[in-house]
């Protein structure tokens, strides 16, 4: 059989993983645009149909948008346990809302209604202004709900702390600088889903994680915010700031989930103890996840990263993490 060349090159190269073959057959077979592994100091597999292009990267903006935020409070601009009340006072007088901080809003505990149906319905002319009139639903840091509203907050928080909020979806001293951003009809970008990269930005994305926050040479996250970006919360232990993990992965009693199924799912707090991305994977790998396969995974131990850019449903975490780590 004649292998593609991009799968030939695998075993011309050392790689501790036997199923890498296995798990880009996997990849290929579910709408797969663009599939990179990165491993050691080298990219050991490259297989792209149009090198270059970018893609909706969906979800993982929220991955983008949690770096360029503790690259803010890196900078002082502002502090992730600081009330979002001091700077919106109008939240002031809401008993949940004056409560909700901006590690609330990055973990997606902050108890705001999810805000689906408002904040991506057609023709929104003003989304963070509807995004700070959602309702709380749940006391901050008690539910983990996955949904737009916490991140178009940290959008609105963001244009008053330090406007114009569209320069924080950018890192410097990397090629992360997205001009495709979805935006309401006043221009303003949405930090929970829609900007466009393509898949070499996603690796230098990678990078920032898997360095805890160096780009190159230059430091652009204190590490300390990396490792609290990296560790689940009270209400989701598989869910950091901004990030999937595989934390619990040695858990006897733990049980693999697929992302998009999980959220689905309306897991509770016990639920999400209990929760991996894979049972093989190592315990530190690190995901930023978004629709139709879009996937960023990193495992510093390692010292590896895999992205993969899809353009259909039915790619599932746990069935490539499988293939992969045999």
């Amino acid at each position: 059989m004649i292998l593609p060349v991009a799968l030939a090159l695998v075993f011309a190269v050392p790689c501790s993983h036997a199923g890498l073959p296995e798990a880009a057959r996997y990849s290929q077979q579910r709408g797969e645009r663009a599939l990179l592994v990165w491993q050691e100091g080298r990219l050991i597999f490259h297989r792209q149909a149009n090198a270059g292009a970018e893609a909706n990267l969906f979800s993982i903006t929220k991955s983008l948008a949690a770096l360029s935020l503790l690259h803010a409070v890196g900078r002082g601009v502002l502090r992730l346990d600081d009330p979002v009340s001091d700077t919106v006072t109008a939240w002031k007088s809401d008993p949940r809302k004056r409560q909700i901080t901006v590690r609330h809003l990055l973990a997606q505990t902050s108890g705001l209604s999810p805000g689906y149906e408002k904040l991506y319905a057609r023709g929104v002319r003003d989304k963070d202004a509807i995004a700070l009139g959602l309702p709380a639903v749940s006391s901050p840091g008690e539910v983990f709900a996955y949904g737009p509203s916490h991140y178009e907050v940290l959008a609105a928080l963001l244009a008053r702390k330090a406007p114009p909020a569209a320069s924080w979806l950018n890192l410097p001293f990397t090629s992360v600088r997205p001009t495709n951003l979805r935006r309401d009809g006043d221009g303003r970008p949405y930090f929970s889903a829609g900007a466009h990269l393509n898949a070499r930005q996603l690796l230098d994305l990678g990078h920032v994680v898997r360095r805890n926050g160096w780009a190159a040479i230059f430091p652009i996250i204190p590490s300390r915010l990396i490792n609290e970006a990296t560790t689940g919360s009270p209400a989701n232990s598989m869910y950091g700031l901004g990030f999937w993990l595989n934390q619990n992965c040695r858990k006897p009693s733990a049980v693999e989930r697929n992302v998009e199924e999980a959220i689905a799912g309306s897991l509770g707090r016990k639920d999400w103890a209990q929760s991996c991305l894979s049972r093989r994977a190592p315990p530190d790998l690190v995901a930023m996840v978004g629709s139709r396969g879009q996937r960023v995974y990193i495992v510093p131990s390692r010292n590896q990263i895999i992205v993969r850019l899809g353009n259909s449903p039915g790619f599932r975490d746990p069935d490539f993490l499988r293939a992969f780590y045999q």
